[in-house]
């Protein structure tokens, strides 16, 4: 389960990188019932409002093996730069960030209006796709809206295209 927003995001990803999304969304149901992962994500995850995932080879492997390859050019593609992640993404956990990396996930996260977790995003900044799917995100801007602060990293850290404005949980 994500936030609606980012599948077109997702989609456009799975259509040229091998992944395998292990987690997505994680808290509270309408029901009670409880999605994602429990107690598993650090404080303000991303993952609290379905505007993150965790992403593995759909062959998987604990070794950072040929399995991996797809996984790292995309974690490149989402940050060139250690800690400077294209737009639209907030945060991207890969090599370097403790808990992620080669061989256990990477993280991705989407820009977006800050939020009480378990609640939806007023906006959310996503890529283009379809007609325009020949363009990469471009590089962080340094005139973004107020968002909230990054989750800091941990043993299994949260993580959080390019329209800018983001999109209303209304989709217009």
């Amino acid at each position: 389960m994500v936030d609606r927003r980012i599948v077109p995001n997702l989609r456009w990803i799975a259509q040229r990188f091998p992944i395998y999304v292990s987690d997505g969304y994680s808290g509270p149901l309408p029901n009670g019932e409880h999605a994602g992962c429990h107690g598993c994500h650090v404080r303000h995850s991303d993952h609290y409002n379905g505007l993150a995932v965790d992403i593995s080879p759909l062959n998987w492997s604990d070794k950072c093996d040929a399995n991996w390859r797809g996984i790292t050019r995309l974690a490149l593609w989402a940050e060139p730069q250690q800690n400077e992640p294209a737009s639209p993404f907030r945060w991207v956990g890969y090599d370097g960030d403790a808990g992620h990396g080669c061989g256990h996930h990477l993280h991705l996260s989407w820009e977006h209006a800050a939020t009480p977790q378990f609640e939806i995003a007023e906006w959310v900044e996503v890529f283009p796709v379809g007609a325009q799917t020949g363009r990469k995100p471009r590089s962080p801007r340094k005139d973004r809206p107020k968002t909230p602060p990054a989750p800091p990293p941990g043993p299994s850290g949260g993580i959080s295209t390019v329209h800018s404005g983001g999109v209303s949980p209304r989709g217009d």
